[in-house]
């Protein structure tokens, strides 16, 4: 089949593309599709300064079946033109599928203009944008709002098959009326292109050098991986806290809180002076938004990773890249059970769930992990992550999708 993806912004700051667009490419063109990524780097202008020009630019990738068009930033104004240049675009293919990511943004608005050109679409929802969702969140407009609020109800409706990253949105999109047999449950996935650096020595020696560049040696690391987006920072404080507390005074004091990455407001970087009432202050060290050649090491240095997970319309809805890095790691996690967390994650393997805002529950699943030797904690780690390489890899995902194609009617 040839395929047309249409992308909703840039390849390089925003996790969709990396995480989910361009893997789900590639593994389709290594099963032999042609495959046209769609890029309309709006939200990057200045890691593109040759989109400055007025030509489109066309690069190939993978095998030589994936090609990715980068579109120009000009003729502005980009709402009025963008979406037009990226419908025609997506038709000049002349594809058999078009697959629209994310009914929002400027590919929410190429979509509408597909019927025009006697053109149907399958659309992919990874995020809920709507009321309880990031539209609550975010500082949009009252009529940005709206306009969001309608394009996720709508656009499902008018797609010829949606693709969904989590059961909540699975869910969402069958009570707009969406036949059951017209949704692709597709969770995000690995792939070894990616990750091919996150196993093996070379992964471990890594987790070891930063271990001594950060001071760690001989202490007891429990590491977030986090945008604060999922939790406030108040809350990791009290965990933190409740944890120390359930363990001998000797033990305490070894332990270090390493929190990797950088939230959307700066919240890492207050951190230490936010738990200084807790009299925490000297427990955390925060790397703040880390270089991807450094993940590996990152991750894999400590004992066990936390990752709370508040109960909200926005966790539940979401499908995190985070969560499955975390596992790739190899360490064991004690997360909070929601939403996409429970497919990923099963008691034992890879980690333990506990209710979600049972303080004193995360606590003891902490703790529980703390006491086993090391080498029965890594084996749950290491089994978390064969089941995301056996289950949720992309290659075996695309094999999903390539069949959620062919069961759709194209000419509807």
């Amino acid at each position: 089949m040839k395929i047309a993806f249409l992308a909703p912004f840039g390849l390089k700051t925003k996790g969709t593309a990396g995480a989910r667009i361009v893997p789900l490419a590639l593994a389709l063109a290594e099963r032999g599709h042609r495959v046209r990524l769609i890029v309309p780097p709006w939200d990057d202008p200045p890691g593109s300064p040759d989109l400055l020009l007025s030509k489109p630019k066309l690069e190939k990738q993978g095998n030589g079946n994936l090609d990715i068009l980068t579109l120009p930033l000009h003729p502005k104004p980009l709402l009025l033109s963008l979406p037009g240049r990226m419908a025609w675009a997506a038709n000049q293919f002349q594809p058999d599928i078009i697959h629209i990511f994310k009914p929002k943004a400027y590919s929410g608005l190429a979509a509408l203009l597909l019927p025009l050109a006697h053109q149907s679409f399958v659309l992919d929802t990874d995020d809920w944008e709507g009321p309880g969702g990031w539209n609550d969140r975010n500082p949009y407009s009252k009529w940005q709002k709206r306009i969001f609020a309608w394009q996720e109800r709508d656009l499902p409706r008018r797609a010829i098959g949606v693709t969904v990253a989590s059961r909540t949105l699975q869910s969402q999109v069958w009570g707009f009326g969406v036949a059951p047999e017209k949704v692709c449950y597709l969770p995000n996935g690995v792939s070894n292109q990616k990750y091919a650096d996150w196993r093996g020595p070379q992964a471990e020696q890594a987790a070891a050098d930063w271990r001594i560049r950060l001071g760690l040696q001989a202490k007891t690391v429990l590491l977030v991986y986090t945008r604060f987006a999922e939790f406030k920072p108040e809350r990791l404080l009290g965990l933190l806290q409740a944890i120390l507390q359930k363990l001998p005074a000797e033990e305490a004091a070894r332990v270090r809180l390493l929190v990797v990455g950088g939230g959307f407001f700066g919240e890492e970087q207050h951190l230490k002076e936010m738990a200084a009432p807790y009299g925490l202050g000297d427990k955390i060290v925060v790397t703040g938004q880390a270089d991807w050649k450094d993940l590996p090491g990152l991750l894999g240095l400590a004992d066990l990773a936390l990752y709370p997970f508040d109960d909200d319309l926005i966790n539940r809805a979401r499908c995190s890249v985070k969560f499955l890095e975390l596992m790739l790691a190899e360490r064991p996690i004690v997360a909070e059970a929601v939403g996409e967390l429970g497919e990923y994650l099963r008691d034992g393997i890879g980690g333990y769930l506990v209710p979600p805002g049972d303080e004193s529950a995360f606590a003891q699943a902490v703790i529980n992990l703390l006491q086993m030797d090391e080498t029965a904690r890594r084996e749950i780690g290491r089994q978390g992550a064969a089941r995301l390489w056996q289950e949720y890899d992309w290659k075996k995902l695309a094999a999903r999708v390539e069949l959620f194609y062919r069961q759709q009617d194209l000419k509807s």
